[in-house]
Order: C-alpha cells, then structure tokens, then sequence
C-alpha cells in the first residue's frame, strides 16, 4: 500500500464538510488523459533523500531532475502514455446500526503505449517477471498524482497487434492498487 495523504477525519458520528469553491463566471476545470507515468523499483530511493523511499519533495523540479533516467539504473523511467483512471471500485458492506462501511478503494489505472520499439519491448518482458512498482501520473493538464512516496501498484503489460495493417501495435498496461483514500495531487513541476 502507498503512503497517501489522509485527511484529518472526524472521529464522532457527524461526517466532515470541508471548505468548497465554485466560480459561475471563471470556473477552475482540469481537462482528462493520463500522459506520462512515472515508474521506480518499489525501493526505489530519491537522490536527495538518501535512506528513505521517495522524495523530499515532489514538487521539487531539481529534485526530479536528479532522479529521472530511462536508461540508468534505480532512476525513475518516463512512459509516455495514453491512459485513464476509472472510478475506483469499492466494496460496500452493511453493519450494525443501519450503516454501511465502505472499504479499500481498488484503483485501475489503464493505459497503452503506442511507441513498440526495442527497448520499450524489453520494457514489457522485464515487467512480466512480476514484483511491485512506484508509480506517479501525470495528466495532459499538468496535474500530477503520487506524493512524495509514490504509489505501490502491481503492473500488467500485454502485446497487442491489431487485425488491421493501418492500425498500431501497443502495449497494453494496468497499473493497480488498494488504498483507502485518493492519491496526493499537486502541480506538476515537469510540465
């Protein structure tokens, strides 16, 4: 499971109403499409934050920059993608007293990559060996989802190629996870 941001939830039976903004005139709307997708060994380790999983800060452009490379070793990867998040599926139990107690939240995170070269294709195999992952995603919008610890998923790749000769050949991905709450989001300091 990944460290995610937990609100601070009440502890009494009256459910929380934060703060909310909507603006008739100039609404703030972030537009769909997951882009690129970050991805570490699940022990991976930041550069500037030596002995502990994760970043320091991941809003930190440098700190990104230290820590990104496609080709050297226990740096994080850069997938360009095409991918959604749907909602998360969760399961609703009911309890005593008339109430329902909702569970972890399995999160699906679907995407392809349309650039099967070589190298991305080794991708592929490496992955099919199993073993969990780090992930952040970042949105075509600039928004970017993972927090400074990441997010543990387990990864599925498959090959595709298609029937028709005008049509590409992908690589399938699904990234999942269990969490309780949504993942940290912030501003991308990479767009």
């Amino acid at each position: 499971m990944s460290v995610l941001y937990v609100p601070p939830c009440p502890t009494t039976c009256s459910g929380a109403v934060a703060d909310v903004s909507f603006n008739e005139c100039a609404p703030e709307n972030n537009w769909g499409e997951v882009s690129k997708i970050y991805i570490a060994a699940s022990d991976f380790e930041s550069v500037d934050n030596a002995g502990n999983p994760g970043f320091s800060d991941v809003t930190s452009l440098t700190e990104w920059n230290d820590n990104l490379s496609d080709t050297v070793d226990d740096k994080i990867r850069t997938l360009v993608v095409l991918g959604d998040l749907p909602e998360a599926e969760t399961t609703e139990v009911a309890t005593s007293g008339d109430r329902i107690a909702i569970g972890y939240k399995t999160f699906n995170l679907v995407f392809e990559i349309d650039e099967t070269n070589e190298t991305n294709y080794n991708f592929l195999l490496m992955s099919e060996c199993g073993g969990k992952y780090l992930i952040w995603y970042e949105t075509s919008g600039g928004l970017l989802f993972g927090g400074n610890l990441g997010i543990e998923v387990s990864l599925k790749l498959n090959y595709l190629i298609p029937r028709e000769r005008t049509a590409l050949q992908k690589i399938m991905g699904k990234a999942t996870w269990k969490a309780l709450q949504s993942p940290f989001r912030c501003t991308s300091p990479l767009v």
